[in-house]
């Protein structure tokens, strides 16, 4: 079997498990998919053509405390409602997406995730979200410095246990889009997220 170099400009620094600082929660390789998909609010030009841009970033969910900028940029529309949520903690990003199967990059930056439905022992959802200096493609692209969002069920109250099917990518703009001029959640894509053990056997980097 191929083996992940540990040399790899994608490769995620992982926080060693009972460190002072950080624990490991759970480490997943995100196969993310940007292109127009039905029912998005995003402008019609925008990945009219059907272009779609792929890549594959490493990530990881810590327990360190999020930073004060990082709380603000989380998304907080699924608040209230009587669902418990955690506080907001940091996502750690290897420093490189990998594009075109490896021929091309794009430099990411850690950002932060929370579990809502902390009362529900069954699922949780996990929201998080990652900075990037973005990317175009014809008239298809990812913002520089937007965060991107995702979500995912959380099996048994454990990061360790994220679904395994696609879940939404999207940005926050502002919009009329909702009944008045409001920052708004707009589709750009879909994504998987798969083991960082497992995905490293299977794509060999």
């Amino acid at each position: 079997k191929a083996q992940a170099s540990t040399t790899s400009p994608w490769s995620l620094s992982l926080s060693k498990s009972g460190s002072e600082r950080e624990q490991v929660s759970g480490a997943y390789r995100l196969y993310v998919d940007i292109g127009r998909e039905p029912g998005t609010w995003m402008d019609p030009r925008w990945g009219a053509s059907d272009r779609r841009l792929e890549f594959t970033i490493d990530v990881q969910f810590t327990s360190v405390a999020a930073s004060r900028d990082t709380q603000n940029d989380m998304v907080k529309d699924n608040l209230g409602g009587g669902s418990q949520s955690s506080p907001v903690y940091e996502l750690k990003t290897a420093s490189l997406a990998r594009l075109r199967q490896g021929f091309d990059q794009m430099p990411c930056s850690k950002g932060g995730y929370r579990l809502d439905g902390a009362g529900n022992k069954s699922q949780q959802t996990v929201r998080f979200f990652l900075r990037t200096e973005g990317k175009q493609d014809g008239d298809l692209s990812i913002e520089p410095n937007a965060p991107l969002y995702f979500s995912l069920p959380a099996f048994g109250n454990n990061l360790s246990n994220l679904s395994r099917k696609e879940g939404i990518v999207s940005v926050r703009q502002m919009g009329w889009h909702t009944g008045w001029y409001r920052e708004e959640s707009r589709i750009v894509g879909v994504f998987r997220a798969v083991s960082l053990d497992e995905a490293q056997r299977k794509d060999g980097f």
